[in-house]
């Protein structure tokens, strides 16, 4: 009974005592002062399938005429980025962190899907489109957009993000309550825009003189972001489970790009209606950029099998679970490089798993490394409303080739692979 007694001791001891939050809820304190400097890497790899509405796709037997889904391409992205970060505490749990990224490379790839153009059953609906932007039917080679190509980017430095974290509760200061966070997030449009439908050829080919691997185009958006998040996470023993939760809300800029800049291009080169420069015109704010909004959860817990707070050590497995709702817009997706306009795109949900590890070696030295695996919902990619009724189109964005029921284009399925890897100097 003797050797139970100590092991429910040291449990009850483990469960008492204080002890530091979770990494996703660290804040720099300047009681005593903190700096934490890192460097991550970043890589992030899409893919998924694009599938279009068609008759062809139809079901056989039905007694009414039906639409279908057809599948058409495949998309694939690669990024890979390095994060430089620098976390200074201002007072007790009050912290400031500046973020400035800097993008590597970024290949944006899509081709037609194995067997489309092949055979029957999957026909290349892109390259054998027999219709103008504004529904008439066309009299010479009319394709939408090149079903084969790839786009470049990097070698740029990224927005900066500048943010404010508050520990409302610390279990360093009372180990009664558990790490509370709150905090802001803003991210300044300080990188060169990526604006796809930019230098364009005269038939709105992909641009020839630049995008790439020799000469790489930006990627900034021209966006304000505001990210305002809580957080919250409680040591018991060996476990530190924590919960997060996000809300993303997005602001234009002097810079943030539009289809109405580049309407009488557009019109030139058969990719828009022969009356965009007129709509726009007539409401040129209405029909830019409508940008999303982004609110996500996550749930995980840290498993804490070493620590040696005297040494200022520790070893921690992080596992987490996180899911984000993206409202509906008209911004970029998967097609608007090929396309080279902002895209109406349907609300989608993501869900994330996340397994990560934390190793700080002493009080001054730490490293991290993380994978993750998303699945992205299938949504669609393309269905701009006619903004008037009946035939009337007042919207500059519709096109009838792809925004039209029976037309558009779907996001079928989307998964996401990341890997980070982190080096902190803590002071």
């Amino acid at each position: 009974m003797g050797r139970l007694d100590a092991w429910i001791a040291l449990t009850l001891l483990a469960l008492a005592a204080p002890a530091g939050a979770a990494e996703l809820t660290r804040v720099p304190s300047a009681s005593p002062f903190e700096l934490d400097l890192s460097v991550s890497w970043v890589r992030t790899q899409r893919s998924g399938s694009i599938s279009r509405e068609s008759a062809a796709a139809a079901v056989a037997g039905q007694p009414f005429p039906a639409v279908g889904d057809l599948r058409q391409l495949r998309f694939a992205e690669t990024t890979n980025t390095l994060v430089t970060r620098a976390a200074v505490g201002l007072w007790e749990d009050l912290g400031l962190t500046v973020e400035v990224p800097y993008l590597l490379g970024k290949e944006t790839g899509w081709r037609l899907g194995s067997g489309v153009g092949a055979v029957a059953e999957l026909p290349d609906t892109i390259g054998t489109n027999a219709l103008y932007p504004d529904g008439t039917t066309c009299t010479t080679s009319c394709a939408i957009f090149p079903t084969a190509s790839t786009v470049y980017h990097g070698a740029s430095l990224g927005d900066l993000v500048v943010g404010l974290d508050w520990g409302v509760f610390s279990d360093r200061r009372d180990d009664t309550k558990p790490f509370w966070l709150v905090g802001v997030a803003v991210t300044f449009p300080t990188a060169k825009l990526y604006d796809p439908g930019a230098d364009r050829t005269a038939n709105w080919v992909l641009p020839t003189t630049y995008y790439t691997t020799s000469s790489k185009a930006a990627a900034g958006e021209k966006l304000l972001r505001y990210d305002l998040h809580t957080a919250l996470s409680r040591r018991i023993g060996k476990l530190d489970p924590y919960f997060r939760a996000h809300v993303t809300l997005l602001q234009k800029s002097s810079g943030t790009p539009s289809n109405c800049d580049h309407a009488a291009d557009l019109v030139a080169a058969d990719q828009a209606r022969p009356d965009m420069v007129a709509l726009c015109q007539g409401g040129a704010e209405k029909w830019g950029a409508r940008l999303p909004w982004l609110a996500g959860l996550t749930f995980g817990v840290e498993l804490v099998p070493y620590e040696d707070r005297a040494a200022g050590q520790k070893l921690a497995f992080d596992f987490r679970l996180s899911a984000e709702r993206t409202s509906s817009a008209r911004w970029l997706n998967e097609l608007s490089d090929a396309t080279g306009k902002l895209m109406a795109t349907e609300a989608f949900t993501t869900g994330t798993a996340r397994v990560g590890l934390v190793f700080r070696a002493s009080d001054n030295v730490s490293v991290q490394a993380a994978a993750s695996c998303g699945y992205t919902a299938p949504h669609f990619l393309s269905g701009e409303d006619q903004g008037g009724t009946g035939t009337t189109v007042t919207n500059p964005n519709f096109d009838w080739r792809y925004d039209a029921p029976g037309r558009r284009f779907r996001s079928s399925e989307s998964t996401t692979f990341d890997i980070v890897a982190t080096g902190v100097i803590l002071f």
